[in-house]
Protein backbone atom coordinates (compact mmCIF):
# COMPACT_ATOMS: atom_id res chain seq x y z
CA UNK A 1 0.00 0.00 0.00
CA UNK A 2 1.49 3.34 -1.06
CA UNK A 3 1.75 6.31 1.29
CA UNK A 4 -0.24 9.40 0.45
CA UNK A 5 1.75 12.29 -1.05
CA UNK A 6 1.21 14.41 2.08
CA UNK A 7 1.00 13.48 5.74
CA UNK A 8 -1.91 14.35 8.02
CA UNK A 9 -2.41 13.81 11.72
CA UNK A 10 -4.25 10.64 12.65
CA UNK A 11 -5.78 12.31 15.68
CA UNK A 12 -7.65 15.59 15.78
CA UNK A 13 -6.28 16.33 19.27
CA UNK A 14 -3.13 18.49 19.19
CA UNK A 15 -1.62 16.82 22.24
CA UNK A 16 -1.07 13.33 23.56
CA UNK A 17 -3.71 12.34 26.19
CA UNK A 18 -0.98 12.04 28.84
CA UNK A 19 -0.09 15.73 28.39
CA UNK A 20 -3.57 17.28 28.54
CA UNK A 21 -3.86 17.60 32.33
CA UNK A 22 -0.36 18.89 33.06
CA UNK A 23 0.03 22.21 34.85
CA UNK A 24 0.87 24.85 32.20
CA UNK A 25 3.59 26.26 34.47
CA UNK A 26 5.54 22.99 34.31
CA UNK A 27 4.54 21.79 30.85
CA UNK A 28 7.89 22.91 29.37
CA UNK A 29 9.59 20.24 31.49
CA UNK A 30 7.93 17.52 29.41
CA UNK A 31 8.92 18.79 25.99
CA UNK A 32 11.58 17.03 23.85
CA UNK A 33 13.76 20.15 23.97
CA UNK A 34 13.98 20.05 27.76
CA UNK A 35 14.79 16.34 27.88
CA UNK A 36 17.40 16.79 25.15
CA UNK A 37 18.99 19.71 27.01
CA UNK A 38 19.22 17.60 30.19
CA UNK A 39 20.89 14.75 28.30
CA UNK A 40 23.38 17.05 26.59
CA UNK A 41 24.09 18.90 29.86
CA UNK A 42 24.78 15.65 31.69
CA UNK A 43 27.05 14.43 28.91
CA UNK A 44 28.98 17.71 28.89
CA UNK A 45 29.74 17.38 32.60
CA UNK A 46 30.01 13.62 33.09
CA UNK A 47 30.53 12.19 29.59
CA UNK A 48 33.51 10.01 28.66
CA UNK A 49 36.83 11.59 27.81
CA UNK A 50 38.15 11.79 24.28
CA UNK A 51 41.69 11.63 22.88
CA UNK A 52 41.08 15.18 21.61
CA UNK A 53 41.56 18.05 24.07
CA UNK A 54 41.12 21.17 21.89
CA UNK A 55 39.36 23.53 22.14
CA UNK A 56 38.29 21.97 25.46
CA UNK A 57 37.46 18.42 26.63
CA UNK A 58 33.94 19.61 27.53
CA UNK A 59 33.30 20.39 23.85
CA UNK A 60 33.92 16.76 22.90
CA UNK A 61 31.77 15.55 25.79
CA UNK A 62 29.01 17.81 24.46
CA UNK A 63 29.46 16.30 20.99
CA UNK A 64 29.23 12.86 22.61
CA UNK A 65 25.86 13.89 24.06
CA UNK A 66 24.65 15.06 20.64
CA UNK A 67 25.64 11.73 19.10
CA UNK A 68 23.80 9.81 21.82
CA UNK A 69 20.75 12.03 21.29
CA UNK A 70 20.83 11.34 17.54
CA UNK A 71 21.20 7.60 18.19
CA UNK A 72 18.27 7.57 20.63
CA UNK A 73 16.15 9.51 18.13
CA UNK A 74 16.89 6.94 15.44
CA UNK A 75 15.96 4.11 17.81
CA UNK A 76 12.68 5.92 18.53
CA UNK A 77 12.01 6.17 14.78
CA UNK A 78 12.81 2.50 14.41
CA UNK A 79 9.76 1.61 16.50
CA UNK A 80 7.39 3.74 14.39
CA UNK A 81 5.78 3.02 11.07
CA UNK A 82 6.70 5.06 8.02
CA UNK A 83 3.75 7.45 8.43
CA UNK A 84 4.50 8.27 12.08
CA UNK A 85 8.25 8.56 11.45
CA UNK A 86 7.70 11.15 8.71
CA UNK A 87 5.12 12.90 10.87
CA UNK A 88 7.67 13.12 13.70
CA UNK A 89 10.14 14.82 11.35
CA UNK A 90 7.35 17.13 10.20
CA UNK A 91 7.07 18.36 13.80
CA UNK A 92 10.72 19.42 13.59
CA UNK A 93 10.42 21.00 10.13
CA UNK A 94 6.86 21.69 8.94
CA UNK A 95 7.99 21.68 5.31
CA UNK A 96 8.59 17.92 5.54
CA UNK A 97 5.95 15.23 5.14
CA UNK A 98 5.69 15.55 1.36
CA UNK A 99 7.45 13.28 -1.11
CA UNK A 100 10.09 15.62 -2.65
CA UNK A 101 10.95 13.27 -5.50
CA UNK A 102 14.47 12.48 -6.65
CA UNK A 103 16.59 14.20 -9.26
CA UNK A 104 18.13 11.91 -11.86
CA UNK A 105 21.44 13.42 -12.96
CA UNK A 106 21.81 10.98 -15.85
CA UNK A 107 18.70 11.95 -17.79
CA UNK A 108 20.79 13.68 -20.49
CA UNK A 109 24.48 12.71 -20.71
CA UNK A 110 25.39 13.89 -24.19
CA UNK A 111 28.10 16.55 -24.15
CA UNK A 112 27.49 17.30 -27.82
CA UNK A 113 24.13 17.26 -29.57
CA UNK A 114 24.23 16.99 -33.38
CA UNK A 115 22.71 20.07 -34.92
CA UNK A 116 22.74 22.01 -31.63
CA UNK A 117 26.41 21.94 -30.62
CA UNK A 118 27.78 21.61 -27.10
CA UNK A 119 25.16 20.67 -24.52
CA UNK A 120 25.81 23.68 -22.26
CA UNK A 121 22.53 23.27 -20.40
CA UNK A 122 23.48 19.84 -19.01
CA UNK A 123 27.09 20.84 -18.35
CA UNK A 124 26.15 24.01 -16.45
CA UNK A 125 23.40 22.23 -14.52
CA UNK A 126 25.91 19.62 -13.31
CA UNK A 127 29.05 21.72 -12.80
CA UNK A 128 27.23 24.55 -11.02
CA UNK A 129 25.13 22.25 -8.88
CA UNK A 130 24.79 23.45 -5.27
CA UNK A 131 26.39 20.25 -3.96
CA UNK A 132 29.72 20.54 -5.82
CA UNK A 133 31.28 22.73 -3.12
CA UNK A 134 29.75 20.60 -0.36
CA UNK A 135 31.16 17.50 -2.07
CA UNK A 136 34.68 18.98 -2.05
CA UNK A 137 34.43 20.12 1.58
CA UNK A 138 33.19 16.67 2.56
CA UNK A 139 36.28 15.00 1.15
CA UNK A 140 38.48 17.61 2.82
CA UNK A 141 36.87 16.61 6.13
CA UNK A 142 37.33 12.89 5.37
CA UNK A 143 41.03 13.54 4.74
CA UNK A 144 41.31 15.17 8.16
CA UNK A 145 39.73 12.08 9.70
CA UNK A 146 41.48 9.19 7.87
CA UNK A 147 44.77 10.98 6.97
CA UNK A 148 45.85 8.36 4.47
CA UNK A 149 45.70 8.67 0.68
CA UNK A 150 45.25 4.91 0.04
CA UNK A 151 42.21 4.66 2.32
CA UNK A 152 40.75 7.88 0.94
CA UNK A 153 41.09 6.88 -2.70
CA UNK A 154 39.78 3.40 -1.95
CA UNK A 155 36.73 4.96 -0.32
CA UNK A 156 36.29 7.38 -3.23
CA UNK A 157 36.36 4.68 -5.91
CA UNK A 158 34.28 2.23 -3.88
CA UNK A 159 31.52 4.79 -3.45
CA UNK A 160 31.32 5.33 -7.21
CA UNK A 161 30.87 1.57 -7.58
CA UNK A 162 28.18 1.72 -4.90
CA UNK A 163 26.35 4.32 -6.98
CA UNK A 164 26.45 1.96 -9.96
CA UNK A 165 25.28 -0.90 -7.75
CA UNK A 166 22.25 0.89 -6.28
CA UNK A 167 21.25 3.08 -9.21
CA UNK A 168 18.26 0.82 -9.89
CA UNK A 169 16.97 1.78 -6.43
CA UNK A 170 17.80 5.47 -6.15
CA UNK A 171 17.29 7.83 -9.12
CA UNK A 172 19.86 10.14 -7.51
CA UNK A 173 22.57 7.57 -8.32
CA UNK A 174 21.83 7.67 -12.05
CA UNK A 175 24.69 9.92 -13.08
CA UNK A 176 26.53 10.46 -16.33
CA UNK A 177 29.91 8.75 -16.61
CA UNK A 178 31.72 12.09 -16.86
CA UNK A 179 29.84 13.36 -13.80
CA UNK A 180 30.90 10.35 -11.72
CA UNK A 181 34.49 9.84 -12.79
CA UNK A 182 35.60 13.29 -13.93
CA UNK A 183 33.66 15.85 -11.90
CA UNK A 184 33.26 13.75 -8.74
CA UNK A 185 36.42 11.65 -8.55
CA UNK A 186 39.03 13.53 -10.59
CA UNK A 187 37.98 17.06 -9.56
CA UNK A 188 35.94 17.30 -6.33
CA UNK A 189 37.34 14.24 -4.52
CA UNK A 190 40.86 14.97 -5.72
CA UNK A 191 40.80 18.60 -4.56
CA UNK A 192 39.29 17.64 -1.21
CA UNK A 193 41.79 14.84 -0.56
CA UNK A 194 44.85 16.88 -1.60
CA UNK A 195 43.89 19.95 0.44
CA UNK A 196 42.90 17.78 3.43
CA UNK A 197 46.23 15.93 3.48
CA UNK A 198 48.03 19.24 3.01
CA UNK A 199 46.18 20.56 6.06
CA UNK A 200 47.34 17.53 8.06
CA UNK A 201 50.96 18.04 6.97
CA UNK A 202 50.81 21.78 7.69
CA UNK A 203 49.51 21.46 11.23
CA UNK A 204 51.63 18.38 11.84
CA UNK A 205 54.88 20.25 11.09
CA UNK A 206 53.87 23.58 12.66
CA UNK A 207 55.57 24.65 15.89
CA UNK A 208 53.12 25.72 18.61
CA UNK A 209 53.55 27.83 21.70
CA UNK A 210 51.04 26.38 24.15
CA UNK A 211 51.78 28.70 27.10
CA UNK A 212 48.67 29.82 28.93
CA UNK A 213 46.79 32.95 27.94
CA UNK A 214 47.71 34.72 31.17
CA UNK A 215 51.42 34.09 30.48
CA UNK A 216 51.40 35.97 27.17
CA UNK A 217 53.22 39.33 27.41
CA UNK A 218 50.95 41.53 25.22
CA UNK A 219 47.25 41.77 24.43
CA UNK A 220 47.95 40.81 20.82
CA UNK A 221 49.71 37.65 22.00
CA UNK A 222 46.81 36.91 24.35
CA UNK A 223 44.31 37.27 21.48
CA UNK A 224 46.46 35.09 19.23
CA UNK A 225 46.75 32.43 21.96
CA UNK A 226 42.96 32.52 22.43
CA UNK A 227 42.45 31.77 18.74
CA UNK A 228 45.06 29.00 18.87
CA UNK A 229 42.92 27.30 21.49
CA UNK A 230 40.58 26.29 18.67
CA UNK A 231 43.38 24.65 16.68
CA UNK A 232 44.20 20.96 17.21
CA UNK A 233 46.77 20.22 19.89
CA UNK A 234 48.45 17.89 17.39
CA UNK A 235 47.52 16.62 13.93
CA UNK A 236 49.76 13.64 13.27
CA UNK A 237 49.64 11.60 10.11
CA UNK A 238 48.26 8.10 10.69
CA UNK A 239 50.60 5.26 9.66
CA UNK A 240 47.97 2.65 8.88
CA UNK A 241 50.50 0.14 7.35
CA UNK A 242 47.64 -1.32 5.32
CA UNK A 243 49.53 -4.12 3.56
CA UNK A 244 51.89 -5.10 6.38
CA UNK A 245 49.81 -8.21 7.16
CA UNK A 246 46.39 -9.71 6.34
CA UNK A 247 45.13 -8.95 9.84
CA UNK A 248 46.21 -5.33 9.53
CA UNK A 249 44.51 -5.13 6.14
CA UNK A 250 41.19 -6.23 7.69
CA UNK A 251 41.65 -3.72 10.52
CA UNK A 252 42.13 -0.93 7.97
CA UNK A 253 39.18 -2.16 5.92
CA UNK A 254 36.77 -1.70 8.84
CA UNK A 255 36.75 2.15 8.90
CA UNK A 256 36.46 2.26 5.09
CA UNK A 257 33.35 0.06 5.17
CA UNK A 258 31.79 2.08 7.98
CA UNK A 259 32.48 5.32 6.10
CA UNK A 260 30.91 3.72 3.03
CA UNK A 261 27.80 2.84 5.02
CA UNK A 262 27.41 6.42 6.25
CA UNK A 263 27.82 7.70 2.69
CA UNK A 264 25.03 5.41 1.45
CA UNK A 265 22.80 6.23 4.41
CA UNK A 266 22.88 9.92 3.47
CA UNK A 267 20.99 9.08 0.28
CA UNK A 268 18.79 6.22 1.49
CA UNK A 269 17.58 7.98 4.64
CA UNK A 270 16.52 11.14 2.85
CA UNK A 271 14.76 9.00 0.23
CA UNK A 272 12.74 6.80 2.60
CA UNK A 273 11.98 9.60 5.11
CA UNK A 274 11.09 12.19 2.45
CA UNK A 275 13.82 14.67 3.37
CA UNK A 276 14.77 17.12 0.59
CA UNK A 277 18.52 17.52 -0.08
CA UNK A 278 18.59 21.15 1.12
CA UNK A 279 16.78 20.47 4.39
CA UNK A 280 18.86 21.39 7.50
CA UNK A 281 18.47 17.84 8.86
CA UNK A 282 21.01 16.62 6.29
CA UNK A 283 23.52 19.28 7.33
CA UNK A 284 22.99 18.57 11.04
CA UNK A 285 23.58 14.86 10.46
CA UNK A 286 26.80 15.52 8.56
CA UNK A 287 28.10 17.84 11.30
CA UNK A 288 27.32 15.20 13.94
CA UNK A 289 29.18 12.56 11.91
CA UNK A 290 32.15 14.91 11.51
CA UNK A 291 32.25 15.53 15.26
CA UNK A 292 32.09 11.78 15.85
CA UNK A 293 34.56 10.79 13.11
CA UNK A 294 37.53 12.76 14.43
CA UNK A 295 37.72 11.19 17.94
CA UNK A 296 36.31 7.82 16.84
CA UNK A 297 39.01 7.30 14.20
CA UNK A 298 41.72 8.38 16.64
CA UNK A 299 40.39 5.91 19.23
CA UNK A 300 40.27 3.08 16.70
CA UNK A 301 43.75 3.90 15.40
CA UNK A 302 45.17 3.91 18.94
CA UNK A 303 43.47 0.56 19.53
CA UNK A 304 44.97 -1.22 16.51
CA UNK A 305 48.36 0.40 17.15
CA UNK A 306 48.49 -0.89 20.72
CA UNK A 307 51.00 -3.70 21.15
CA UNK A 308 48.87 -5.46 23.76
CA UNK A 309 45.25 -5.39 22.62
CA UNK A 310 44.13 -7.27 25.73
CA UNK A 311 45.04 -4.23 27.85
CA UNK A 312 43.55 -1.69 25.47
CA UNK A 313 39.94 -1.11 24.48
CA UNK A 314 38.02 0.76 21.82
CA UNK A 315 36.82 4.17 22.98
CA UNK A 316 33.25 5.36 23.43
CA UNK A 317 33.14 7.38 20.20
CA UNK A 318 34.23 4.40 18.11
CA UNK A 319 31.55 2.20 19.66
CA UNK A 320 28.97 4.94 19.07
CA UNK A 321 30.02 5.11 15.43
CA UNK A 322 29.48 1.38 15.00
CA UNK A 323 26.10 1.51 16.76
CA UNK A 324 25.03 4.48 14.65
CA UNK A 325 25.98 2.70 11.41
CA UNK A 326 23.93 -0.35 12.41
CA UNK A 327 20.84 1.60 13.51
CA UNK A 328 20.86 3.80 10.40
CA UNK A 329 21.02 0.63 8.30
CA UNK A 330 18.01 -0.81 10.15
CA UNK A 331 16.02 2.42 9.68
CA UNK A 332 16.76 2.49 5.95
CA UNK A 333 15.79 -1.17 5.53
CA UNK A 334 12.56 -0.91 7.55
CA UNK A 335 11.17 2.27 6.01
CA UNK A 336 12.42 1.34 2.55
CA UNK A 337 10.30 -1.80 2.48
CA UNK A 338 8.14 -1.69 -0.64
CA UNK A 339 9.78 1.49 -1.99
CA UNK A 340 12.25 -0.29 -4.26
CA UNK A 341 10.22 -2.46 -6.65
CA UNK A 342 12.94 -2.85 -9.30
CA UNK A 343 14.77 -6.21 -9.07
CA UNK A 344 18.53 -6.48 -8.83
CA UNK A 345 20.10 -6.38 -12.32
CA UNK A 346 21.71 -9.68 -13.30
CA UNK A 347 24.84 -7.83 -14.42
CA UNK A 348 25.28 -6.29 -10.96
CA UNK A 349 24.91 -9.67 -9.26
CA UNK A 350 27.36 -11.29 -11.68
CA UNK A 351 30.00 -8.57 -11.33
CA UNK A 352 29.94 -8.55 -7.51
CA UNK A 353 29.98 -12.36 -7.43
CA UNK A 354 33.15 -12.37 -9.52
CA UNK A 355 34.70 -9.63 -7.38
CA UNK A 356 33.86 -11.56 -4.20
CA UNK A 357 35.38 -14.78 -5.52
CA UNK A 358 38.56 -13.05 -6.72
CA UNK A 359 38.94 -11.24 -3.39
CA UNK A 360 38.35 -14.42 -1.36
CA UNK A 361 40.90 -16.41 -3.38
CA UNK A 362 43.50 -13.62 -3.33
CA UNK A 363 43.09 -12.93 0.37
CA UNK A 364 43.23 -16.63 1.23
CA UNK A 365 46.42 -17.01 -0.79
CA UNK A 366 47.93 -14.03 0.98
CA UNK A 367 47.03 -15.47 4.40
CA UNK A 368 48.58 -18.85 3.52
CA UNK A 369 51.76 -17.20 2.26
CA UNK A 370 52.04 -14.85 5.25
CA UNK A 371 51.05 -17.16 8.11
CA UNK A 372 52.21 -20.56 6.80
CA UNK A 373 54.90 -20.26 4.14
CA UNK A 374 56.76 -17.16 5.31
CA UNK A 375 56.35 -18.03 8.98
CA UNK A 376 58.38 -21.23 8.59
CA UNK A 377 61.01 -19.51 6.46
CA UNK A 378 63.93 -17.97 8.39
CA UNK A 379 64.22 -14.19 8.04
CA UNK A 380 67.37 -12.30 7.09
CA UNK A 381 67.89 -11.28 10.71
CA UNK A 382 67.64 -14.89 11.88
CA UNK A 383 70.13 -16.02 9.24
CA UNK A 384 72.60 -13.29 10.27
CA UNK A 385 72.41 -14.27 13.92
CA UNK A 386 72.94 -17.93 12.99
CA UNK A 387 76.04 -17.02 10.93
CA UNK A 388 77.48 -14.99 13.80
CA UNK A 389 76.94 -17.90 16.18
CA UNK A 390 78.80 -20.24 13.82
Amino acid sequence: MQDSPALVRRSSSPKHPALRNIDPATRFLYTPKTVSALLIGYSTVQGPSSPLVRPHPAVWRLIHGLIVLYLVSLIFLLFQDAHDARLFLKELFPSLGVDPGERAYGAECRLYIPGKGINWETIKGTVFDEFVVAHTLGWWAKALILRNSVLLWSLSILFEFMELTFQHMLPNFNECWWDSWILDVAVCNNIGIITGLWTVRYFGSKTYNWRGISEQPTYADKAKRSLMQFLPYSLDRFEWRIFSSPARFVECLVPVLIFLLFELHAFFLKFVLWIPPLNPLNTIRLLILLGMGLPATREYYNFIESENLSLNKIGAFAWLGLALAIVETLVAIKFGHGMFPNPWPHRTIAVWSIVGIVFAVSFSGWCIKFYVVDKGRPTQETRSEHSKAQ
